[in-house]
């Protein structure tokens, strides 16, 4: 049996946990909340996770699969070094992050959702897990290319059966 790769399924869930935390805040804008501000806070919590979690890190063991224009977004994560990688500091992140979103009911949902994040980001710390770039490694440039070869005509013809239908006639 596989061991659970707890990382991978934080950064799932700290994706997911972005959107909710930006629809609550843009609730918490509109709406005609008493603290209107933490709407803005929300929001603004919502791009940041977003851009730092929407990177995949690399698996332990087999393939990962990229997400579409990670690129950038994978730079920008492995520029700030251990903050990026290490996931003690995840944790504190998403846990600072989310104690804000609990006092009005629009971001509650999402601050919710953060905690949970930093739960799971503490376990995949304590399993010893760190998050590596996919994609950022230089591949080797080979002097030998292997090029098409053409193939060399034949010198004989290939077998072939003779025509059905068409006995042998001996005279």
């Amino acid at each position: 049996m596989r061991q659970i790769e707890w990382s991978m399924w934080a950064n799932e869930q700290a994706i997911i946990s972005s959107s909710v935390v930006l629809f609550g805040g843009i609730i918490g804008i509109t709406g005609f909340f008493r603290a209107w501000e933490i709407g803005i806070y929300a929001v603004v919590v919502a791009v940041l996770v977003f851009v730092i979690e929407y990177p995949r890190g690399k698996r332990a063991k087999g393939r990962t699969t990229e997400r579409k224009f990670q690129h950038p977004f994978t730079r920008f994560v492995n520029r700030i070094g251990f903050l990026g990688r290490n996931y003690f500091v995840r944790f504190l992140f998403h846990l600072i992050l989310c104690a804000p979103l609990c006092f009005i009911l629009a971001t509650i949902m999402g601050g919710l959702c953060l905690f949970v994040t930093s739960m799971i980001y503490l376990v995949a710390a304590f399993k010893g897990e760190q998050w590596s770039p996919v994609g950022l490694e230089e591949k080797p440039v080979e002097d030998n290319k292997k090029e098409l070869k053409s193939f060399r005509q034949p010198k004989k013809p290939p077998p072939r059966a003779p025509p059905q239908g068409i006995e042998d006639n001996h005279i």
